[in-house]
């Protein structure tokens, strides 16, 4: 099967959902872009192993979360003899308009991914609040490192998902402007080590600075005691007794 040249999409609700691992969003959107043909995707576990250099099994756990979570449905066409003759995965409405016009598409995907609708608002919400923040994070670090390339962005979705706060990751990267490390990887470094020590927030993080300078001054302080030398004043009486004293005689 060839790689396909339409668009792959993965809106905001299955980006900062917490719950899918983000090569199994990659996923979804790799079948968002195969489904634009007909409006589903067909190609196999086998395909996507290829693609993504992994075992057939880690693709089918990979499907079936995403089915779990309502994101993708299967469908199975079979013989008269009860043979699958094809897999057919089919998009639902968290991205609108792909496939609502093929053959074989369910019309309850186009009534929403949940029945609550007050449920699925705050869903929704939490979602585009999360992409705000997201928006936020890019903002900063293309205004103060560099353009943001698709495997920073991917990492920064990680740590996201790990549960630190948007304002977590821009306070490590003002530390690294302020230190003139302007790079992903010293950014990276700050945040795992945040990470380590259950760091979760902006907050957490400048308390945790503020004792790191306090006790690097005290230790400089104890350091500065410790190169202290007293020199005691001794008095001569005259230079045959500076020559007596210098030379070790007993006066």
């Amino acid at each position: 099967m060839e790689n396909p040249n339409y668009y792959a999409v993965i809106p905001a609700i299955v980006r900062y959902d917490t719950d899918l691992k983000a090569n199994e969003k990659l996923l979804y959107g790799e079948i968002t872009a195969l489904a634009n043909k007909n409006g589903y995707c067909n190609a196999n576990n086998a395909y996507f192993a290829g693609l993504y250099k992994k075992h057939k099994d880690t693709i089918s756990d990979w499907i079936s979360n995403l089915c779990k979570k309502e994101y993708i449905k299967i469908e199975l066409i079979k013989d008269t003899s009860g043979k699958v003759l094809e897999r057919r995965i089919y998009i639902a409405n968290t991205c609108r308009g792909i496939g609502e016009n093929a053959e074989g598409y369910r019309q309850k995907h186009l009534e929403g991914i949940g029945e609550n609708t007050e449920e699925n608002n705050t869903s929704i919400n939490n979602k585009k609040e999360k992409e705000e923040e997201f928006k936020k994070i890019v903002k900063f670090y293309e205004n103060n490192i560099t353009l943001i390339t698709p495997s920073v962005s991917e990492e920064i979705d990680s740590f996201i998902e790990d549960g630190i706060e948007a304002d977590l990751i821009i306070a490590c990267m003002k530390e690294a402007v302020d230190r003139n490390k302007r790079n992903w990887k010293y950014i990276k470094a700050i945040l795992n080590d945040c990470c380590n020590n259950s760091i979760k927030t902006a907050e957490q993080f400048l308390i945790k600075q503020k004792e790191f300078k306090s006790n690097n001054k005290k230790s400089q302080k104890t350091n500065i005691a410790k190169e202290k030398v007293e020199y005691k004043e001794v008095i001569y009486e005259d230079e045959e007794d500076y020559e007596n004293k210098l030379l070790g005689k007993e006066t």
